[in-house]
């Protein structure tokens, strides 16, 4: 098997737990290009082993994750995640695996959109959600892309004032700019909007234009680019 190939590869390593299988990667990027070349395959394992794969990596705090439920063929409960509703037509992509009805019925909407849509956990503003369009908006890929916690990809300024407006509107939009990937930053505009559900807070963010493309500000928090996601 090409994947075992891999795994016995030096700096590599992998074991069983009481969750399923856990992989060591030298390295983010490794981890990364595991899950996208071999997705298919460690679902299967995970199917197989009624558990999970996990992939992390050095310093990891947010490892790739999958999940037995992600070989299901038949369409899921609706406590099932909304990525196995919709992974057939790669509409969205969501990490989380325990989702309430009204969450699970917003990442569909979101999903049948054709403007770029992400989802951000408020607690620990993580991005959970994103939709094929702004998977292509952000030039990353989903399962990178719903890794990543937002407030790294700010100006510190415009960071403040986002928060601000949110203290005041549950829904507005706003002209700013912000990075998109490691590599490039750029204008946008948006539409935000808070909601609840379950005692949770989550944002939605809406592109409302495509992103314009400029030079990396000095003051972008993203102005050391290997600090921008969790190594």
């Amino acid at each position: 098997m090409e994947l075992l190939k891999v795994l016995n590869q030096p700096h590599w390593n992998y074991f069983f737990t009481h969750e399923g299988v856990t992989i060591k990667a030298p390295s983010k990027e490794a981890a990364t290009q595991l899950a996208l070349m071999y997705r298919e395959c460690l679902i299967e394992t995970a199917h197989r082993i009624k558990g999970k794969v996990k992939i992390g990596w050095r310093r990891c705090k947010c490892p790739i994750q999958f999940f037995s439920w992600m070989a299901l063929e038949q369409p899921p409960t609706a406590y099932e995640t909304a990525e196995a509703i919709l992974r057939t037509g790669g509409a969205v992509f969501c990490s989380l695996l325990d989702l309430p009805m009204p969450l699970l019925k917003r990442i569909v909407q979101v999903g049948e959109s054709q403007r770029p849509i992400s989802i951000v956990r408020r607690s620990d503003r993580k991005q959970i959600i994103i939709n094929k369009p702004m998977e292509i908006a952000l030039q990353t890929p989903a399962i990178e892309a719903t890794q990543r916690i937002m407030t790294r990809f700010w100006r510190p300024s415009d960071l403040e004032i986002l928060e601000g407006k949110f203290q005041v509107a549950s829904r507005f939009k706003w002209r700013y700019d912000a990075a998109l990937n490691q590599r490039s930053w750029a204008i946008l505009e948006s539409e935000f909007e808070t909601f609840e559900v379950n005692g949770q807070w989550y944002s939605q963010t809406t592109f409302l234009m495509n992103p314009e493309p400029i030079p990396l500000p000095e003051d972008g928090i993203i102005s050391v680019l290997d600090k921008l996601t969790d190594n």
